[in-house]
């Protein structure tokens, strides 16, 4: 965990704007909410942590794989509304 630790603190470093993140699937938000310290978050919501000062939103998304059994209308729907959450769509 040691190096996927400082791989996503480089990541962040380099993007002194970054806000939020999002992961898809459970072995991603399970691993990022490891690294981040904090819980992770339920399909469609979020956690925050703090990194560098900043407060940080973490999503945990529906996983894009057709193997996962929601209809993609419902999968849009979920990231639909993070996008309205974080301002990235209006």
């Amino acid at each position: 965990m040691p190096i996927l630790r400082s791989a996503i603190s480089r990541n962040m470093e380099r993007l002194p704007a970054c806000r939020v993140v999002a992961a898809t699937g459970q072995k991603a938000a399970d691993t990022l909410a490891a690294v981040a310290g904090c819980e992770p978050p339920a399909v469609g919501c979020f956690s925050e942590f703090e990194f560098s000062g900043r407060m940080v939103r973490f999503y945990r998304m529906p996983s894009t794989s057709r193997a996962y059994p929601k209809p993609l209308a419902e999968k849009a729907a979920v990231y639909g509304k993070m996008f309205a959450e974080t301002g990235l769509v209006p």
